[in-house]
């Protein structure tokens, strides 16, 4: 496998953290969270409410993060989002140039139906979202991972989610796949 960031992508509550848990086992790749390095500099804790003070500087301090743990591995997991909810639950855009900055060597998006992921949210956070705000951001975060692989010229894996084992299976043939 070649050096840099994995980058595992997606929405809310469709599975990053436990994909992550789950490919660092198998393919012996250290996974971090994005919102988990920043909250280790700048002491925000996002849990259910996911409101994010200064995006800007956030990008900023994972850029630092993520910068600092590739000197200690040269390949990680890294899952985060390219968009998110602001304090008025519209849709933002994460700032471009975070993903510029960091190495990335492709990236792997993660989706699955709106009303399983407002179960999960739902479940995880005790927070409700409405299924059209929940489009909204699944097709712009979409729309951003195409941008994003385009720009770079990266892999972009776009994946289904089932929610079993078939996903790890299949995302391990597709991450090493795209390595050759």
């Amino acid at each position: 496998m070649d050096k840099g960031i994995i980058f595992i992508a997606g929405v809310y509550g469709v599975g990053k953290s436990t994909v992550c848990r789950k490919l660092e086992n198998y393919l012996k790749i250290p996974a971090f969270s994005a919102g988990d390095l920043i909250s280790e500099i700048n002491g925000e804790h996002y849990g259910n409410n996911k409101v994010v003070k200064d995006k800007y500087n956030n990008q900023n301090i994972l850029i630092t993060a993520v910068k600092n743990k590739l000197v200690q591995t040269p390949k990680i997991l890294l899952a985060g989002h390219f968009c998110i909810f602001n304090t008025k639950n519209e849709v933002e855009i994460l700032p471009e140039f975070v993903y510029k900055e960091m190495p990335l060597s492709k990236i792997v998006l993660l989706e699955t139906e709106t009303s399983r992921i407002c179960k999960n949210i739902q479940n995880r956070d005790n927070k409700a979202y409405s299924k059209e705000r929940l489009n909204d951001l699944i097709e712009k975060e979409r729309k951003q991972a195409i941008k994003i692989s385009s720009d770079l010229n990266i892999p972009l894996i776009i994946h289904h989610m089932n929610f079993d084992q078939t996903d790890i299976d299949a995302l391990i043939i597709s991450i090493q796949g795209s390595d050759t």
